[in-house]
């Protein structure tokens, strides 16, 4: 009796370490399960959030351009008004007596006009530049914005791939006592990973833009001092040469402006192709298990509090 009574006792403990091993197991899987859970979910709202800021940054640098554009139009204009004005005085200063008793009224009447429309389209490009300088600051604002989101959205990306690889080894060893995990299956059959070289193009992108927009940003800010200050009464008063030069660095700041400000709108447009294709992607690849996703990591969270 004694003797079949160790050995139904050992056998209970044998069958009981066994249980023990498929329950270590299959925790194994569970904890694989929880971190696939927390790192994998959420990724398709972080790349709508990149497309969000990518179009914010096209219209704002798409405004940019124009603005930009409008104050180097209109100060072209205006130097070519200052271009007449200079020649008229210079007309002027070469009249003989009889000329100047003709032509002198006619001549100062164009000059008042003419001082008047130069000091108006300096105003107007003064008054663009600054939009320019707004606009292009709101795209460095989104596009850094976008920035940061796709560097913390690549981490996400290679922790999630790293933790369904986790879970597959995890399913792997469980499988090896005889034992299943439906979920994981689910898991591992929909959530095959994800590319990490997209989301690092992406963010490739959105720092060329911000660092596109941060120099049209300085440029359209200088471009609006510089405007202001030839347009100054001191400036046209006075020294001639001083305003011409103050003008035509204006015009060149401005012209800077609209390139940098296309450059960026270009840049963005690529974004948003980008990100809507991957959101897409990831949606038709992971929307019908990414719900299940969001609701157990709440949960998680309900119950650890």
């Amino acid at each position: 009796m004694k003797k079949v009574s160790i050995l139904t006792l050992s056998l209970i403990m044998l069958a009981g370490i066994a249980r023990a091993e498929d329950s270590v197991a299959l925790q194994n899987v569970n904890s694989k399960i929880e971190a696939v859970q927390n790192s994998c979910s959420g990724i398709k709202s972080n790349l709508n959030t990149i497309f969000g800021l990518s179009v914010t940054t096209t219209v704002s640098s798409g405004l940019g351009t124009i603005t930009s554009g409008g104050a180097l139009a209109v100060g072209i204009a205006k130097a070519k008004t200052d271009k007449n004005i200079e020649n008229n005085y210079k007309k002027i200063e070469t009249m003989n007596y009889n000329e100047m008793v003709e032509e002198l009224t006619k001549l100062k009447t164009e000059i008042s006009e003419d001082t008047k429309k130069s000091k108006t389209l300096g105003n107007v490009r003064t008054g663009l530049m600054a939009g320019a300088t707004a606009t292009s600051a709101v795209s460095t604002g989104t596009s850094l914005g976008a920035t940061l989101t796709a560097t913390k959205l690549a981490e996400k990306m290679m922790q999630c791939n790293a933790d369904l690889q986790a879970l597959k080894l995890a399913k792997s060893e469980l499988e090896a006592e005889g034992e299943t995990n439906e979920k994981a299956d689910k898991i591992l059959s929909v959530c095959t990973g994800y590319d990490e070289a997209n989301i690092k193009s992406l963010k490739s992108l959105a720092t060329a833009n911000t660092i596109v927009s941060g120099i049209g940003t300085a440029t359209a800010g200088a471009g609006t001092i510089t405007s202001a200050m030839a347009n100054s009464k001191k400036v046209r008063a006075g020294d001639k040469k001083k305003e011409k030069s103050l003008n035509l660095a204006s015009n060149i700041l401005a012209g800077v402006t609209m390139g940098t400000s296309a450059t960026s709108t270009t840049l963005s447009a690529v974004q948003i192709s980008k990100a809507k294709k991957d959101s897409d992607k990831y949606s038709k690849k992971y929307e019908e298990y990414s719900d299940d996703l969001s609701k157990n990591v709440a949960e998680s969270k309900i119950k650890a509090l």
